[in-house]
């Protein structure tokens, strides 16, 4: 077996605990009544936005979150176990040999016909199925309700707490942590055998406050920068300071704020072209990178993980700099899931980003197109004038119905994007 397989979570995408805004926004949508300290565990799924599944442990999922682009607001798909999690009233289906799954519920499959008929007439667009041994979930339809999923009952179905699934993990984090911490070792003592200069990139941002404080371990004085690009948000600016003054960091603060020099001429930035992050970030670390290591070559220890997306997934522990050619780029962290970054952090009582309590995943610019849209939309919550400042300036080029839907976000919209918007003109025409 791989040992890094062995290391990490039983997750195969990136998997963190709920925030207190997931919970809330859980709550909302179901008839649970979740606690912040509550194990729910969050594995990210494919879609235009925010997607992901809710487990209740890591074996029991109970439905599915998103953030829906049409209509702008937050949906939850039940699965059988979340009918076993609460208590409601369910469809009682009559025991049969017959293959239910994917088919519409007649009348003679029926216990409880008037509960059964009351719930086709009713609101509720998703409905508990019992047979049994067996929970399930039914959908409405124009033609009635559809058998969507049947599963055979679990035993002891139950929420438990964030502290147990830390207890149970324990001895695999501090495996996972000695491992990362030999990766340093290992890379410090040959890079430095080869001249180069050794320092931590700090963003405020939960992977990197955490391969700081493993670098920290090794070289205790280690230079920790920090690019202010002049869209942070004020919580991380407060947060970086807070950071670094509570672990003594020896705190570099990089000048970055050049986007509004630029915007007119490079125009609005995308996922297809961040300029943005050459612009506000990588020259600005070159050029410090100049002034404070002439004639040197640096290691700069990063957060990133194989989680994060399909394009960090191909990463190894070093990587040369696509920009700053006497760069070497060092991961310790970097078979990390969320999971086990928050499961750490939480272990150690390390401070983190007050943003990702209130529905943050990202920390980096408000405006940033590679944020999600979910994301984008709590700027106009929380942040309503550093909101303003940006839409305004889309509003030259989109609509408003644009603007909330991310549509700015591309150069070229995917297909999806595309079949977004047609739905969006339906909507308006219907």
């Amino acid at each position: 077996m791989d040992r890094r397989s062995y290391l990490t979570s039983k997750f195969k995408e990136d998997t963190k605990f709920a925030s207190k805004y997931e919970i809330d926004v859980i709550n909302s949508l179901t008839d649970l009544n979740l606690q912040y300290d509550d194990l729910v565990l969050l594995e990210k799924l494919p879609g235009l936005d925010y997607r992901k599944r809710v487990y209740i442990d890591e074996d029991t999922q109970i439905g599915v979150l998103e953030f829906d682009l049409l209509d702008l607001d937050w949906k939850f798909t039940p699965t059988p176990y979340y009918y076993q999690l609460i208590d409601s009233k369910r469809i009682q289906l009559k025991p049969t040999r017959r293959k239910l799954k994917g088919k519409y519920l007649k009348e003679e499959y029926i216990e409880n016909l008037r509960d059964f008929l009351e719930a086709v007439k009713g609101e509720e667009r998703f409905l508990g199925i019992e047979m049994g041994d067996f929970i399930g979930v039914g959908v409405k339809r124009e033609k009635g309700i559809k058998l969507k999923d049947l599963k055979r009952k679990k035993k002891n179905i139950s929420v438990r707490k964030i502290e147990d699934y830390l207890e149970e993990n324990r001895e695999r984090i501090n495996r996972l942590v000695d491992y990362s911490r030999d990766i340093l070792k290992r890379y410090i003592e040959r890079y430095r055998e080869r001249g180069y200069v050794i320092n931590a990139s700090f963003s405020g941002g939960k992977d990197s406050s955490v391969s700081t404080l493993l670098a920290r371990e090794i070289i205790p004085d280690i230079d920790v920068i920090f690019i202010d690009t002049g869209l942070e948000y004020p919580d991380t600016l407060k947060f970086v300071k807070r950071f670094a003054k509570e672990y003594d960091l020896n705190l570099h603060v990089v000048n970055g704020d050049y986007f509004w020099d630029h915007l007119e001429r490079e125009g609005i930035p995308t996922k297809d072209n961040r300029w943005c992050n050459s612009v506000c970030k990588l020259i600005p670390l070159k050029n410090f990178f100049l002034e404070h290591y002439p004639n040197k070559k640096v290691l700069t220890i990063d957060g990133s993980r194989r989680f994060e997306s399909f394009t960090r997934s191909r990463l190894n522990y070093t990587r040369r700099s696509g920009f700053i050619d006497f760069q070497v780029n060092l991961f310790p962290i970097l078979d990390w899931n969320a999971l086990d970054v928050w499961s750490y952090i939480f272990l150690e009582n390390i401070p983190y980003n007050p943003l990702y309590d209130k529905g943050f995943e990202r920390i980096g610019c408000y405006l940033c197109p590679a944020a999600l849209n979910s994301e984008f939309l709590r700027v106009r919550d929380l942040y309503p004038e550093l909101w303003e400042r940006w839409v305004n300036y889309l509003k030259r080029y989109y609509t408003m119905e644009e603007i909330l839907r991310g549509f700015w976000r591309w150069r070229e919209l995917p297909p999806k994007m595309k079949e977004l918007k047609r739905l969006l003109s339906k909507k308006k025409i219907d």
